[in-house]
């Protein structure tokens, strides 16, 4: 993303006391992107995007004239404006789009859930087939040669990189489907962070206090909540959300993409507040997404999604061969 857009320079972070001052850099923001941008939230580092740059992001024009979503990405040291530009004018995006959704919407996340499923379940059945029956398990996992043809080399390769990652593959089938469908999981392991409470919702549509709680105000209340994290991300109040959301972390959260803590604060009533933490069952859901964007790897992040994907396009290779092998020897063998 930052070779199409420029976007995201390496920035030595220094003094980043203006990163804290959100108004400022939602000022910038305004300034870079135009009279009609309207700033949705804040994106600090390493939350959405996986950068050190924080972003301001929205809509370069309400949505019923045709607005689209635009970002404009924050130098942490200054507080001002590097550039912007509109995300789903990238390529980037709409490869990050034809991974979630196939370009589908609803109907291609639910694809791409039931496809992960599938690879689990076929991981699951590969290793049942593959498990050895008379020889040690040992002696068959270190097995692997290259001789003779094709065929023969598509199988061995098949089986001893099927047997090592077939645990990585079930864990990332799994966890994607969760991803793309969270809904289809037990809602016990949902993150309480996930949703504001209807009551709670109710009251701060109906708060009457007529004050106005700006975004700085809701993030030094959020931080006064919970000492000792940083805002990782936030909603701004808009005319169809009448409260700001500050999504707090540290390095040590399992939810490595939206923290484990949430501060819901009204727009107009600074005593009206709800907060939400990650706790019990919830941490299986906080923790799935970290487990499969490869978060939880830390340093180790890129290495184990590099391997987790050349085994799966090594794996599709060779059963190909193989299936279609076996599919013209059938045919054979039937004429």
């Amino acid at each position: 993303m930052h070779l199409e857009t420029g976007a995201f320079p390496h920035v030595d972070r220094g003094d980043t006391s203006a990163n804290s001052n959100l108004i400022k850099m939602i000022a910038a923001a305004k300034s870079e992107a135009g009279k009609t941008f309207l700033p949705i939230g804040y994106l600090g580092p390493n939350a959405e995007i996986a950068t050190d740059i924080p972003m301001i992001y929205g809509m370069s024009a309400p949505p019923d004239a045709g607005g689209e979503v635009q970002i404009v990405s924050i130098n942490p040291e200054t507080g001002e404006a590097i550039t912007s530009f509109y995300l789903d004018r990238t390529w980037t995006h709409l490869l990050i789009d034809f991974h979630y959704e196939l370009l589908a919407g609803e109907t291609g996340a639910t694809l791409v859930a039931m496809l992960g499923l599938l690879l689990s379940i076929l991981a699951l059945v590969g290793l049942y087939l593959w498990w050895p029956v008379q020889r040690g398990l040992w002696v068959k996992a270190r097995q692997l040669t290259l001789k003779g043809n094709w065929n023969s080399k598509s199988f061995s390769l098949h089986s001893f990189f099927g047997f090592w990652c077939a645990l990585l593959i079930v864990i990332w089938g799994l966890t994607g489907t969760y991803w793309s469908k969270p809904d289809w999981g037990p809602s016990i392991i949902k993150p309480d962070t996930d949703i504001l409470p209807e009551a709670m919702a109710r009251k701060m549509e109906n708060a009457s206090c007529n004050a106005h709680v700006s975004i700085n105000q809701a993030a030094a209340i959020a931080l006064k909540t919970y000492p000792g994290r940083r805002v990782l991300e936030a909603e701004f109040a808009a005319p169809w959300q009448p409260y700001h959301v500050i999504y707090l972390t540290t390095s040590q959260d399992l939810d490595k993409r939206d923290g484990d803590r949430r501060v819901w604060v009204s727009s107009s009533c600074a005593d009206i507040i709800h907060k939400e933490k990650v706790s019990g069952l919830g941490k299986i859901g906080a923790v799935n997404n970290a487990v499969h964007s490869g978060e939880v790897f830390g340093s180790l992040r890129q290495p184990v999604i590099m391997i987790v994907g050349l085994a799966l396009v090594l794996l599709s290779i060779t059963g190909l061969i193989i299936g279609f092998k076996r599919y013209f020897r059938r045919n054979a063998d039937l004429a």
